[in-house]
Parts: C-alpha cells; sequence; structure tokens
C-alpha cells in the first residue's frame, strides 16, 4: 500500500535533532554513479522497483528533466539518498529518500530528512507544496519520520 503524504508550507516542518555523527549533504551530477549505486542499496531492504531496471531504464530515470540528486555523507562515505523531482509547477516530490542499511537507528534519518525539506522549500521561488509517497514496504520508521517531519497525509491508494 502506498501512503501519500504533503507539505503545504515551509512553517509545517518539524525539525529534527541534529545527530552526533557530522552529516554533509552534497550535491551529486544527474549521472553520478552514486545515484544509481546508492539507491540500489537503500532499496534493496525494501524491495524498490528499481531494483529490477536494466541499464536503459537507469538512463531514461537519470536523464528525466528537473531531476536533482543528494548524497549524505559520514565521514566521507555514502550513508543515504535524496532525490527531489521540482518542476515548474512548483509541486516538489521528495522522489527518493533513505538510508543504507549500516546507517538505520543512529538517529540521522529525521536531520537528513529536515534537510531534505528545506532544500525542497528553498529550490525554487515558486515551491508551493513538497510531497511524497511511502511504501509499507518501506522501513517500518519511515512513515513516523516523515509524520514527525510534519508532513501529513492527503491520499492513500493500493498498489
Amino acid at each position: 500500500m502506498l501512503t501519500y503524504l504533503q507539505m503545504l508550507s515551509p512553517d509545517d516542518l518539524r525539525p529534527a535533532l541534529r545527530p552526533l555523527v557530522v552529516l554533509e549533504v552534497q550535491e551529486l551530477e544527474h549521472d553520478s554513479p552514486l545515484v544509481r549505486d546508492t539507491t540500489l542499496s537503500v532499496g534493496r531492504a525494501h524491495q524498490w522497483p528499481s531494483l529490477s531496471w536494466d541499464d536503459q531504464q537507469w538512463q531514461t530515470y537519470l536523464r528525466r528533466e528537473h531531476l536533482r540528486h543528494w548524497v549524505a555523507r559520514i565521514k566521507g562515505l555514502p550513508a543515504g539518498l535524496l532525490t527531489l523531482h521540482v518542476p515548474p509547477s512548483g509541486d516538489v516530490e521528495v522522489d527518493t529518500f533513505g538510508l543504507l542499511p549500516e546507517h538505520i537507528g543512529q538517529g540521522i534519518g529525521g536531520h537528513f530528512l529536515t534537510v531534505g525539506v528545506r532544500l525542497a522549500w528553498t529550490i525554487t521561488p515558486q515551491v508551493s507544496r513538497v510531497w511524497l509517497h511511502t511504501s509499507s514496504r518501506d522501513h517500518s520508521h519511515a512513515l513516523t519520520n516523515y509524520e514527525g517531519r510534519g508532513f501529513r497525509r492527503c491520499e492513500l491508494e493500493a498498489p
């Protein structure tokens, strides 16, 4: 089952506490191999559809207009990925968000999401909504994290 959530104002964001570790967030080029590698590492435990994509499907995805990617790093090594779809309409989608399995449970997911939501609200002047969907197959804390940061459910849909 998919759960759709949205945030209609940057004032709705409820920031998470900063973790004890230093989390660096760096924007990636659209064709960086880290986008594919990190997406697969994050999604493996949750059976994300991208696990079965071939090279052509990946190229099509990575060339999608208005996609921007950020990697979270701890001590220089990838810890998670954020991808925003930023169309001119101002409806910014959190396309991909997640942590590598070895970084789950360290208190960084909420902070990384806070950083990502702030990026989403400031990435272009006409942002009117930040939205995402999560699956019942995603990590058991995903929905709690999204709602804890201020996202509100807006639609439920079965896959």
